[in-house]
């Protein structure tokens, strides 16, 4: 029986760790599933927000996405910022 997209993407998320960001350094790269699995937003989402210039920055290698991770933790950290002005 084929899978659902539901399983199939319970299936990845299982098959793909977490990466440790404390022993990675700034320049390395992370894929959308890697960054989905950081931080709690779908791929989809993650996608979305690329096409409309929002989310952590994105640099393309060969036409694929990929998020440095000095990228993503200063989009982490500006949106932390931005929570904490709101209260």
């Amino acid at each position: 029986m084929p899978w659902t997209t539901k399983e199939r993407r319970d299936e990845l998320r299982q098959n793909t760790p977490v990466p440790d960001l404390n022993k990675l350094p700034p320049d390395a790269l992370l894929t959308d599933r890697q960054v989905s699995l950081l931080s709690g937003f779908a791929e989809y989402t993650l996608r979305v927000w690329r096409m409309k210039g929002k989310g952590p920055k994105v640099t393309l290698i060969e036409g694929r996405p990929r998020y440095r991770v000095a990228d993503y933790r200063a989009w982490v950290a500006r949106s932390a910022s931005s929570q904490a002005e709101a209260a």
